[in-house]
């Protein structure tokens, strides 16, 4: 009996099987690109209009970015996804640093500023993929990078995380991931019967965007001994927010004052013998982050 052969991954399904204009997938998903058009050549010069066929990101107000990546970058990780990790922002400063801001450079700031605009409007994300001749971004006499094949995938992409200070960021191909929450997420009556009673005293209001933003920061792994959060029912990873200056002491709510952490190293971080110790290690931990 013939041996079977094996079975495609996705990510190797994925790889582009052709070169697709860029102008026709820009298109495709869903941008408009008839200012591609006013050039000197007119609509016969669209597809080759340097202003845009030569960018790798495209933004449109509103609507969506559309990313070109490497395919070569991605990968599977853990949970079966196919993501894409990198730093666009260290890219381009790479680039600068040698001189050659443009056009690398700029290329590379202008995807950095692709996934804040996303991120901050909650723009669709679409990704172009390439193979070809790569570029190795850390040998300073490498010639230009060379795309053989291009396609646009089908699905959508979505920023898992990012990180607005150091501009490190997590895509992943699908829909929006499974949101971060904390202790302070939970719905502290779900429904049903319960008991009420008053209580008097001061409470200290957190501000959600701190935590929201620590939470993002985390990638969904504890800030101290890197353990990935549990998984909710609803699909939710979960984490523990910490002041690591607590409020009632003066600390202020403030991300560089606020760490993720798994709920053991929590507990302890309060009730602990080494506590005082934690709370040195949280402060390094955070001021590289």
């Amino acid at each position: 009996m013939p041996e079977q052969p094996s079975a495609t991954s996705e990510l190797e399904a994925l790889r582009p099987a052709r070169k697709d204009r860029v102008i026709d997938l820009v298109r495709a998903a869903g941008l408009d690109v008839s200012d591609w058009s006013n050039s000197s050549r007119g609509e016969a010069g669209a597809a080759t209009n340097p202003k845009y066929c030569y960018e790798w990101v495209f933004v449109e107000a509103g609507n969506a970015i559309v990313l070109n990546l490497w395919h070569v970058l991605l990968a599977e990780d853990a949970e079966g996804r196919i993501v894409h990790r990198g730093n666009f922002r260290e890219d381009a400063e790479i680039q600068y640093a040698r001189g050659r801001g443009n056009p690398w450079g700029l290329r590379a700031t202008r995807l950095d500023a692709a996934l804040q605009a996303a991120l901050r409007d909650d723009l669709a994300v679409r990704v172009i993929l390439n193979a070809g001749v790569r570029r190795d971004r850390d040998d300073p006499d490498a010639e230009a990078s060379k795309v053989e094949l291009r396609t646009l995938d089908p699905e959508p992409w979505s920023i898992g995380a990012y990180d607005a200070a150091t501009g490190k960021h997590l895509l992943i191909r699908g829909a929006a991931p499974p949101a971060f929450v904390d202790q302070f997420s939970i719905d502290s009556d779900p429904g049903g019967a319960s008991v009420r009673s008053e209580q008097t005293g001061s409470v200290f209001v957190r501000n959600p965007k701190v935590r929201e933003a620590v939470l993002k920061r985390s990638c969904g792994r504890c800030e101290h001994c890197d353990e990935p959060g549990f998984r909710r029912a609803d699909g939710a990873i979960y984490l523990e927010t910490h002041h690591i200056v607590p409020l009632h002491e003066g600390g202020p709510d403030l991300i560089g004052n606020v760490i993720a952490l798994c709920p053991n190293d929590h507990r302890e971080a309060h009730y602990g013998e080494a506590a005082a110790a934690l709370r040195l290690r949280f402060i390094a931990i955070v001021a590289v982050a």
